[in-house]
């Protein structure tokens, strides 16, 4: 019988397709393969690699997520997970919804939702470091390498897509949503991060966070049907401080050493929540 890390992956191979010919994946021992033979082991570590000659990604390695991770245990983006939560409670989902986290990085927001709505739970990332870290720790949650612009994931299959401060494939998240799905969309409020801007200012283009018009973005290609905004601000460690300049997109391509990091203590996760629904034009 194959380990429970194997197994879980396997019980969701119904829901995949190949990424190399769209064909549908289906389980053996301890793989997913289509009837072209294109074959994807799953890691005895625990998660399903679907890129499997990807490289490195630049600025994205084990460093920066575990980073990340310790933010995340910290709790301060405690106030934005609840707000999630309470954003997919209102969604009235079906019983053991089929929720994928679109960009789930190393894993903290699913594993939020999944502790406490159950679910099929999915995370898709193109950083394997991501994905390894997210699986650390076993849990009911599946976790993939794969891409958002060739989501390995059968056409109308999924209730609900998290896409949390990360970028967005409409045409990707149109196609495997179930007609009722819903996607949740996560991004930056104007307060989100002021302090690391601040401290950062001088070697920023934009010390403000810049409204990119990600929600009209959004109504070209699908139904916005609501929006609510969760601000939390929390105190900062010096450790942590570190941590934080490491994983934020504000510092990235920066030298953080030439921070004044001794003088980050207070943060702020300020985020604007956008759910969207399959367009029917």
């Amino acid at each position: 019988m194959a380990r429970p890390g194997i197994r879980k992956h396997l019980d969701i191979a119904r829901l995949l397709r190949c990424p190399l010919c769209g064909e549908p994946l289906h389980a053996t021992a301890c793989s997913v393969r289509c009837t072209h033979g294109h074959d994807f082991a799953i890691s005895s570590k625990g998660f399903l690699n679907l890129i499997p000659q990807q490289g490195a990604l630049k600025g994205y390695d084990e460093a920066f997520f575990a980073s990340r991770q310790r933010v995340m245990e910290a709790g301060y983006y405690r106030a934005l997970n609840e707000a999630l939560i309470h954003a997919l409670e209102d969604l009235n989902l079906s019983k053991n919804p089929v929720i994928i986290d679109a960009g789930c990085g190393e894993g903290s927001h699913l594993k939020a939702v999944a502790s406490r709505l159950g679910g099929t739970c999915i995370g898709i990332d193109i950083a394997k470091d991501a994905v390894r870290c997210a699986a650390r720790g076993g849990g009911a949650e599946r976790w993939l390498v794969a891409d958002l612009a060739n989501m390995p994931v059968q056409d109308h299959s999924v209730d609900v897509i998290l896409n949390v401060f990360t970028p967005a494939n409409y045409a990707e998240f149109q196609r495997i949503l179930k007609p009722n799905g819903a996607l949740v969309k996560v991004v930056p409020a104007p307060g989100h991060m002021h302090e690391l801007r601040q401290l950062a200012g001088c070697n920023l283009f934009h010390v403000d966070v810049q409204d990119h018009g990600v929600a009209e973005h959004l109504t070209r290609h699908m139904d916005l049907a609501g929006r609510t905004r969760t601000t939390q601000t929390s105190v900062v460690t010096r450790e942590l401080a570190r941590d934080l300049a490491r994983m934020s997109p504000v510092t990235f391509g920066m030298d953080t050493q030439s921070l004044n990091l001794d003088a980050l203590t207070r943060i702020t996760v300020d985020a604007e929540i956008l759910i969207a629904r399959p367009s029917r034009r």
